[in-house]
């Protein structure tokens, strides 16, 4: 999955614009109508799928991060030569050798690869991801494999 920076505030627009009591969270239906605009032709059922995968904490609304985690499970790109340079491109990173980098290192490396990122848009990463360790490090397989949806 490509998240440019345009691709993310296309994103965040239309969940705004379908977030209609502006709370930063969309039902079910708000979903449907997200996605819809999004271009994806999903059915009712497939919606309400994605509602049980996705609504973790089972509140019946889905957050921006929960979206990016939708579109990235959604969406299935032929991505393996990609993702093994981008694998091998943080590896580099790693020096404690546990398959982390510090945020700092994954900031620099999103900022200076491919388009350039805004810090917003590398935090919506992060945190639709939920790679970050408790030690505050980025557990970047499961970051990529998130995104890219392995």
């Amino acid at each position: 999955m490509s998240l440019s920076e345009e691709r993310i505030n296309e994103m965040k627009e239309i969940f705004s614009m379908v977030d209609d009591d502006g709370d930063g969270s969309i039902t079910r239906s708000e979903l449907a109508l997200c996605l819809r605009a999004m271009q994806y032709s999903i059915s009712n059922n497939e919606i309400n799928d994605l509602m049980k995968k996705f609504d973790s904490d089972k509140t019946g609304h889905i957050n921006f991060p929960q979206l990016l985690q939708i579109i990235a499970a959604t969406e299935q790109p032929n991505v393996t030569k990609q993702t093994q340079t981008i694998l091998s491109a943080l590896k580099l990173f790693d020096t404690q050798n546990d398959e982390t980098i510090s945020e700092n290192d994954f900031r620099f490396l999103m900022q200076q690869t491919g388009e350039q990122l805004s810090k917003d848009s590398v935090d919506d990463m992060i945190k639709a991801t939920d790679a970050r360790t408790k030690n505050g490090r980025i557990q970047y397989r499961k970051l990529v494999s998130t995104i890219i949806h392995l």
